[in-house]
This record gives C-alpha cells, structure tokens and sequence, in this order.
C-alpha cells in the first residue's frame, strides 16, 4: 500500500532520465538497457534488462517523500536481512558499495534510487480483492511460512539498534491513532456519517489509550515491514519472499501480523490461516499471549489506517474500493471493540484441544473454522472476536436466542418450585392445556420427554404394543434421533447397529426430480413402493407398527412431494394395522407458516405427534402428544416416569414460549416472511446458473446448488455456506447429496433480516460460480 498524496509530481520522462542518470554509479550503461514500468504510485518501479546481467528491480523514491537518512535505514535494514538468509529482494550495492544512489529532480527536490535482485518466475501470494470475496484458494501453509518469515525479521529488528529505524515513521500510538496518523486521517473520509465518525472517533480514542499502556519494549516493538499484505509477498521456488519496505519503521510486532491478515477477515479460511500465521510465526520466536490481547486494538487501528490513506485520495479509483469494501467492515471493528479481546484464535485452539480432549474428536462441529461463540440475542450471534452473525439455521432457539420473556419466566419459576412431576404442580397442568388445545381432535393427551430423541423412542414403543408388531416404515434419508431403536432405523447418517431387519425404507417423491413423470403417476409409483414394503415386513412375520416420518421430509432434503402421497401413505398404513407418527421437531410450533403443525399441510391425522428442539427454545423438553385411547392403552400396562420431564421450570419455559408466539402472530409471520424469502430466492436462483429448485415452506427454506449440468454439487453448497459465513450469515446443508441449503433462522426474524440472508445467499453464490466445474 503506498502513501503517496501526489502521485504525478514528476513525469515519466523525467523519472526516466533519473534512473538512467543513476545507473552509472552501478557500472551499468544506461543506452544498453531496457526499462520496463511496474509500478507508477510512491514509486516508479521498474524492471530492469540489461544485455549480459540478470534482470534487475530499480526503485525511484519519489522526489521529497524520503530523506537520505530515512532510505539508508532501510536499505541497510534490508541488507542486513538478506545476509541472515531471511527472504527478502537482495539489494545491489553501487561499486562504491553504497545501498542507494542519492539524486535531486529539476526542482531541486531530494529523491533516491536503488536496485535489488529480480525474482524470476514469482507471483504475489494472494490478493486484497481475493481475500475480501471469500474467494481466495491460498492455503494455510502460506500463512504458516509468512508467519515464520516476520518472526525472522523480528528477530533481527530485536538484534539490531533500537534507534535502526527511528528515522521512519512510527507505527505507534500516535501514527495509527492520533490526531496526525501515518496514512492519513481516517474521520475525514466523506463515506462516512456523523454517527459513524463520533462511534469511530470513540474507538480509536480507547484503542490509542490501550496502545500507549502497552508500552514499547523491546520484545513487542521494533522495526517492522508495516505493510506485508499477500499482495508484498511473492512465491518463486516453493518460498515466499517479502517485498515493498517502502512503509518500514519503528512499530509494534504484532502490526505486521495483523495486517498479514486484514484483508483475509471475511475468508472462510480466515480462523485457520491466524492459527497457521501463529504458528509459523511461533516456530521461530515467541508470542506472549499477553501481546495478543492487543490484537483488537491493532485490528481496528490497521482498518483505520486504509480509510486515512482513501481519505487523502478521494475521487480515485482505489479510494472507492476501500470506501465501498472496508468502511463496513472497520465501522464493524469500532462498534464491537474492545468487547473481542478475545479474537486471538489461540483461545479457541485451546477449547478446541480441550473439547477433544474431554468428548472427543468425532462430536461434529459445523463450518472448516469452528465458530467460538460468546453471546446471542434474536436473530444474531456474536462471536468471541466480537463479530456478529445473522441467524439463518437455529431453530432450536424458536422464539429468538435468549428471549426475555422465556428467560424471565425459567428464572422467577426457578426461584418458586423445581420437583418432578410426582408431586401435583400447576405449571405442568396449565402448559399441558395450553399444548393441547393447539392440537386437533381426537389429539388430547400429552406425555413429557426431554428430547425428540426420547419422544420418538417413547412413540415407537407405543406403537409396538398397541399393534403387536414390530416393523417401522421410514424414509430412505432420514433422522429421528440417537437412542438404539433409532440408530437402527436411520437411514441419513452413519450408523455403526446399520439398518434394522424390522426396519423399511421407503423413498420420498420430489416433484422437482419426477424424472418426467406426471404427478398421478409418480405418486402411484411412490406407493407401490409403500405396499411392497409392508407385504415385506409381513412376509418377514414383523408385521407394521408404524411409520414414522417428518412432514417437511427436511433431511431428505424439503421435497415437494405430490399432494397425494402422504394421504396414501397413512391410509396404507392405517390399513395394515399400523400407526402414523409425525416427528414435529421440525415441522412444528408454526415452522411452515401454514399451521401450527406439518402433519396439517398434508390434511391427516397422525396417531401420535413427537416435538422436541424448538418447545423449549434452548431448553430440553420434549413430548409425545397422542389420543385418550393409547394413552390409557399404554399406562394401563406400564408404569412410565421421567425425572425431569413436565418439571414446573420446563413447564413455565414451553408456556413462554407459546405466549410469545401468540403475543407476536409468529405464525403468521412465519407464512409471510416465507413467502418473501422463497420468491426472492427464486429470482437469485433463476439468474444463476448453479441454482437449482428452491425448496420448503414458510420459514425453513432452501436452494439446491448445482453444477452445469445440474447435478448436485456438494463442494458448491459448502463453499456457499462457507462465504455466507465469512459475511456474517449462518446457514447450513442437507439432502442426500448435501447439496441443499437449509434456511431455518428463528421465527422473530423480521423482512429486513431475510432480505440480508439472501443478499448473502446472493453475493456468496456468485462468488462460488467463477469455481463451478463445467459441463
């Protein structure tokens, strides 16, 4: 990055004559060479060819930028690098053994040129617009090797006179905070409001304080590059090379791996290029975890730093850039610093080693960079670093992460009564006929669980003993839980019981993937399939308890299945002596926006009804909700208890939770905001070609992405999930081939935060379709 306020303030001929005026001091004729311009900003840089010697870089500093003394320390610095074997250009010395060659221009201005080796065959290491889409395919490796090559330079800075760079500008308190900084005063970019200054002014002001309490000694500051962007770094010969020392001077080590980083921060590889920068960078010298927790501080005073230098350009090309990319991302830094004090990754690879080491290392984790959280409110999610993130997925916290009401009402229950259900208590009772009453008849009766993995293993055994019979209809892809029976009944995940003898899996039509087929006759086709399942658990003396399946049919993927199929279904089933059961847990509590429960979407009626997840908004609760008649069946045979289930706190939490669905029509909210995100859904998705079906009801939604030739493309959907979560959207994937989005945010959501999600959704497709495999 170059500090340069004017940068024409001589003409390219002149600059010409200069270099070739120069030359002769390094014994080389200025007739016989050719000059080729690289690069026209703080510098005139060029590449130099000469008849029989290696190719050769030369610097022209511009006319009254640099004193001889300010070049000379860092050249010397430079040279000083190259024989430790640090990687770095190698300067040539002139034959009087000088580092530069000190000139003066027309106007009698100072300026100075030197040469340094050409690195043949090299290319940056990354790139600014790259590491800002999310788009970058840089390794962590590269990172790892930058990182051990800045600590080198560190090393030798510490080695060196304290005073070797004092000369330069300093990279301190004042330089990036104060009222004079380095490159500029970031407050005067016209981008911003009033609002956005005062909220700036303010963190820079805390952060400046927190700077100068820091201190410079000597094992945190230092001379330093200021500027080792990728974009400084070049790759020849399978090793990295720092360029540019134009912005060399005295600064705090940690700057330069901040600003190694900086332009990586909305990469979805951002956590695992810091981890591997820390750890290259510790390979060779220490990183006191006390230095990192200046790490925010610096954060925010390196974005601050690029908007002072587009302030003092306004109008040009590279000033818009910054404006329109990064003013978001620092207005963002200010608003959350310093809360992230925490933003050194090496907390979260200390959890991470600690979870392994506790729970092991097969406990899935979502995203290639787990996400260390801190807090929740709503729709939003805040990251230890500070970075807040919009919602798309959770639907366990139903009502909104930490909803006061739900909270209020876990606390004041709490501080009354907390006993299980053995003893008579009004809450349980009351929540049970609030439950109840949003159930059709003949749905009357409620048994408490903590889990949808216990209300479907409770479920299945009803259905065992009222019919006598032990086989299990389920879809060819799905999931109801993790107890034994389940294990052996699932068909989405591994599993180590495999697929139980008693067990059918039957497949679920999608009318986005009929193969051709009209509607009547995929649905006829769907339920032949359904009788040669049951007469094959008939055959096998199992018999049919039940099916059991989710209305949404979500792990499958959000079918649209023919309107036919599901009425079919449970008449097949009620045929055979079987019974119906809906697992509610995500389908329910208003989740499809056309009712309070998915079996409704299909006009059945279910023997019994399993929820779990959102019931409690965070809290475990869970439930069986069946008629009179298996009820009494069941109790007159069994005597069934659970500890916690329906105790007075989880009680008061499920009551909440429905009181606040009614108090905010987030049902019908559901429907509405449904509508709107599908049909915008649909025109991203029209518009590119990696965008299949858009799936699902009210709000659980999802795009199926593609390849060109329209088969499912996994690696697409990741890296879509991937860079929406690099910009502060959460999202995740299902379906049989993982290539279907899944779009499940908290029921508060509002339209202004749907429309964000598929903004992301948008802008991370596009972005991920330069990387689609053609047909």
């Amino acid at each position: 990055m170059d500090t340069t306020t004017d940068l024409r303030s001589i003409t390219l001929a002149e600059a010409d004559a200069l270099v070739r005026a120069a030359l002769p001091a390094y014994g080389i004729a200025p007739a016989a060479v050719v000059l080729d311009l690289l690069k026209h900003r703080e510098n005139f840089v060029y590449r130099l060819t000469t008849p029989d010697g290696p190719d050769l870089v030369v610097r022209l500093h511009r006319p009254g930028l640099r004193t001889d003394e300010q070049i000379g320390a860092e050249m010397d610095f430079l040279a000083a690098a190259a024989a430790r074997g640090i990687h770095v250009p190698r300067p040539i010395r002139a034959e009087d053994g000088r580092l530069f060659i000190s000139a003066a221009d027309a106007f009698g201005r100072d300026c100075q040129l030197d040469l340094q080796e050409w690195i043949e065959g090299s290319a940056q290491m990354g790139s600014i617009d790259e590491g800002l889409a999310g788009t970058s395919n840089l390794e962590p490796a590269a990172f790892r090797e930058l990182g051990a090559e800045l600590a080198r330079l560190h090393d030798l800075a510490v080695t060196l006179d304290p005073e070797a760079s004092a000369s330069r500008g300093a990279w301190d308190a004042a330089g990036l905070t104060g009222p004079a900084p380095l490159w500029g005063d970031p407050l005067a970019l016209s981008g911003m409001d009033d609002a956005q200054r005062t909220l700036l002014r303010g963190a820079l002001g805390t952060a400046g304080a927190e700077l100068s309490a820091f201190g410079t000694a000597g094992d945190r500051y230092g001379a330093i590059h200021a500027d080792a962007t990728p974009e400084n770094v070049l790759v020849a010969d399978g090793a990295l090379r720092i360029i540019d020392f134009d912005d060399f001077g005295p600064g705090y080590f940690l700057f330069d791996l901040v600003t190694a980083l900086f332009w990586y921060q909305p990469h979805p590889g951002y956590g695992r290029f810091q981890d591997a920068l820390f750890a290259g960078y510790r390979s060779v010298r220490e990183l006191d975890p006390e230095h990192l927790k200046l790490w925010p501080a610096l954060r925010l005073a390196r974005g601050a730093s690029y908007l002072g230098w587009a302030a003092e350009r306004e109008g040009q090309d590279d000033s818009g850039f910054i404006t329109e990319n990064l003013l978001p991302l620092v207005l963002r830094l200010a608003e959350n610093y310093p809360k992230g004090l925490d933003m050194t990754t090496s907390s979260t690879d200390n959890l991470l080693a600690r979870r392994h080491a506790t729970v092991g290392t097969h406990s899935p984790l979502f995203y290639s960079e787990p996400l260390f959280l801190s807090s929740a409110e709503g729709v939003w999610i805040t990251a230890t670093d500070g970075t807040r993130y919009l919602d798309g997925y959770n639907n366990v916290p139903h009502v909104g992460h930490c909803n006061p009401a739900v909270v209020e009402a876990a606390r004041k229950q709490g501080m009354a009564l907390n006993l299980h259900s053995r003893y008579l208590n009004e809450p349980m009772v009351d929540y049970a006929e609030k439950l109840l009453a949003t159930f059709p008849a003949p749905l009357d009766k409620v048994f408490f669980t903590n889990t949808g993995s216990e209300s479907n293993e409770l479920a299945l055994r009803l259905a065992r003993q009222h019919t006598g019979n032990r086989g299990v209809l389920i879809s060819d892809f799905s999931y109801h839980g993790n107890t034994t029976s389940l294990a052996e009944l699932t068909t989405g995940l591994s599993t180590r019981e495999g697929l139980g003898a008693h067990a059918r899996p039957i497949h679920i039509p999608d009318l986005e993937h009929a193969d051709g087929l009209d509607e009547a006759t995929l649905t006829a086709r769907a339920l032949a399939q359904v009788d040669e399942a049951i007469a094959s658990l008939n055959d096998a003396g199992f018999g049919l308890s039940a099916v059991l399946f989710d209305p949404l049919f979500s792990t499958e993927g959000l079918n649209r299945v023919p309107r036919g199929y599901v009425p079919g279904l449970v008449q097949r089933v009620h045929a055979a002596g079987g019974l119906v059961i809906s697992d509610e847990v995500q389908s329910g509590f208003g989740r499809t926006g056309e009712a309070m429960w998915g079996f409704q979407l299909h006009g059945i009626s279910p023997d019994l009804v399993t929820l779990g997840k959102p019931m409690g908004n965070g809290h475990p609760m869970g439930g069986v909700v069946t008629t009179t008649e298996l009820l009494e069946e069941f109790g007159a045979h069994n005597m069934y208890f659970n500890t916690f289930a329906g105790n007075p706190v989880s009680a008061a939490i499920g009551m909440a939770v429905l009181q606040v669905m009614e108090e905010q029509n987030l049902v019908q909210n559901s429907k509405v905001l449904g509508a709107r995100a599908k049909q915008a859904l649909a025109s991203v998705a029209a518009a590119s070609p990696n965008a299949g079906a858009v799936k699902g009801t009210g709000l659980f939604f999802g795009v199926e992405i593609v390849d060109a030739a329209g088969s499912p493309w996994a690696d697409g959907a990741k890296a879509v999930i991937e860079h929406m979560k690099a910009h502060g959207v959460l999202v995740s994937r299902i379906g049989p081939d993982d290539n279907v989005l899944k779009m499940r945010p908290p029921m508060v959501i509002n339209a202004e935060q749907v429309d964000m999600l598929v903004t992301a959704f948008a802008d991370a497709l596009a972005a991920v379709e330069a990387t689609a495999p053609q047909a």
